[in-house]
């Protein structure tokens, strides 16, 4: 795993700007440093300061990492600091991965209606160590994210639905120094999983209409008869449902396993872009969806290219 990642948004050597919204921080340098004094929050039974500073630096697929040093030993009030994936505001729900929350050494979880809640732990806060680097390191896939520390893989979370916003910040707890460094994030492209039936004329669909319009959205087209090595093929397929940012599924046959498919996509509250011949007969529980219709003719191929692309776009632009 690399452990210098390059940040596409900015030239070579370029800083991410930084607004501190909780607590006191020090961005004057470009590094920022939090120094406490953040509103007092409650939780895990525990009352602590907040620090939170959003960057100018977005991600919603891809991996970004900091350089954490605690100045305080772990033998005394509450003091945690790590990476926040997601954010859009103050009100609104996002996720973070930190260092010694939750009476932990690792932990990853979210922020929504007003409460900070682990989801996931790991270690005894008291085997970190103060006045050395951690490296946190976090891979975002989908609703799937990964954590590492100094390069070990330490916490796995998969997310219940996709997150609202994408700015990247940091977050710390406590009233002691905490200097973060080597910020930095590597953008990837958003997976689109594509579901349907096997079959012509279906497989020409795909390659001619559905494959070409995603990729020129910018997503990363995936089918799972394109996946080689050996597996469970259901677990494959909720795997890549788990990681995609987007799912289209061609519903005109009723193909059971395309239906399961898409409920398991309805169920993380993926995006999903039902495909269908005009005419179709649809199951009941589809026809409350969305669904976009399109004639096989050559006039129906330009419609649902056109509209296949704007679907594709208003979920890039979220």
């Amino acid at each position: 795993m690399s452990t210098h990642l390059l940040n596409p948004e900015k030239p070579d050597g370029a800083k991410p700007n930084w607004a501190a919204i909780e607590g006191i921080w020090d961005t004057s340098d470009g590094q920022p440093v939090y120094l406490g004094g953040g509103a007092n929050v409650r939780a895990i039974g525990e009352v602590f300061p907040i620090g939170l500073a959003i960057s100018d630096t977005t991600l919603d697929s891809g991996e970004c990492e900091v350089r954490v040093r605690f100045s305080a030993a772990f033998d005394g009030p509450e003091q945690a600091a790590g990476i926040v994936l997601g954010y859009r505001s103050r009100e609104r729900r996002y996720v973070f991965a930190r260092l010694g929350a939750a009476h932990s050494s690792y932990s990853i979880g979210e922020y929504t209606n007003g409460s900070w809640m682990p989801l996931v732990t790991a270690g005894q806060r008291q085997n970190l160590k103060h006045d050395r680097d951690y490296l946190l390191h976090l891979r975002l896939k989908g609703q799937e994210l990964i954590m590492h520390v100094d390069g070990v893989p330490v916490a796995q979370c998969l997310l219940s639905q996709p997150l609202e916003g994408r700015q990247v910040g940091l977050i710390a707890a406590g009233d002691h120094k905490i200097t973060f460094s080597d910020f930095e994030v590597s953008k990837a492209k958003p997976k689109a999983f594509v579901v349907m039936q096997f079959a012509e004329p279906y497989d020409t669909f795909y390659r001619e209409v559905i494959q070409k319009q995603a990729e020129d959205a910018g997503f990363e087209v995936f089918r799972i008869d394109e996946k080689a090595g050996p597996g469970v093929m259901l677990q494959d397929i909720q795997g890549e449902i788990e990681q995609s940012a987007v799912v289209i599924a061609e519903i005109t046959p009723a193909n059971p396993n395309v239906f399961y498919e898409v409920g398991y996509a309805h169920a993380l509250s993926k995006p999903t872009i039902l495909l269908a011949k005009r005419g179709s007969e649809l199951p009941f529980d589809i026809r409350s969806f969305r669904v976009v219709f399109y004639n096989d003719t050559i006039g129906g191929k330009a419609e649902v290219e056109q509209n296949l692309h704007n679907h594709l776009m208003a979920v890039a632009g979220r």
